[in-house]
């Protein structure tokens, strides 16, 4: 069985953050983005809520209390994740926010047959089907868990329909208040060795599947 990567992400979340920051003009301006990168889509930017999306598959969506920076990968042929160093150059500009926690995200389809039964059986209609798993992981200093939720699901990929089993990741950095940047940068660098680490061990073990990148 193969398993595809849909999408991977980093969330900080923090006391308070400030949304309308976020914009076009600011991330290329301050070097977050490369100036050759094209919008998807007109922006939104509001003191509740900002949201800024590129042709590339990077979105950045900024509330009060957190940062998400999540990519989708464009070509299934071609994966180059840019978001680690994004997150970690937009978080430096601002060095006196209160950092509580870091997400590390990705979520994967493996394409497992399930019966239609299952859906659709007379009377009794499927309303949910999960299961959640959550693993302490033991580190230098840091308190991280990492939470496993799977569910029979049907996914549209580049204009394809797969159906199978969604099996979503999140490695829950928790921030040290007393060193809210220091702590919140280190969890962003782990952002290679969470997606190595459970594609190589976390999805063979569990699934039995294979990760296709």
């Amino acid at each position: 069985m193969k398993a595809e990567l849909l999408n991977a992400a980093i969330v900080v979340v923090a006391r308070e953050h400030t949304p309308s920051m976020l914009h076009p003009s600011f991330l290329e301006s301050q070097g977050i983005v490369s100036s050759d990168w094209k919008l998807l889509e007109p922006p939104i930017c509001t003191p509740p809520i900002s949201i800024v999306k590129y042709n590339n598959g990077v979105v950045l969506t900024a509330e009060s209390n957190k940062l998400q920076v999540l990519q989708t990968p464009v070509e299934s042929s071609k994966l180059d994740l840019v978001i680690p160093e994004l997150t970690s150059r937009y978080i430096e500009k601002f060095p006196h926010i209160s950092y509580i926690a870091v997400g590390v995200n990705f979520a994967f389809i493996i394409q497992i047959f399930i019966k239609e039964k299952v859906h659709d059986l007379g009377d009794l209609k499927l309303k949910s089907a999960s299961i959640r798993l959550a693993y302490p992981i033991s580190t230098d200093k840091q308190r991280v868990v990492l939470n496993v939720s799977c569910e029979p699901k049907e996914v549209i990929e580049r204009g394809e329909a797969k159906r199978g089993i969604l099996v979503s990741a999140n490695y829950h950095h928790y921030i040290d208040e007393e060193k809210t940047l220091e702590d919140t940068m280190k969890a962003i660098s782990t952002f290679e060795s969470r997606l190595t680490h459970f594609k190589d061990v976390i999805i063979p073990k569990l699934f039995g599947a294979e990760v296709q990148l």
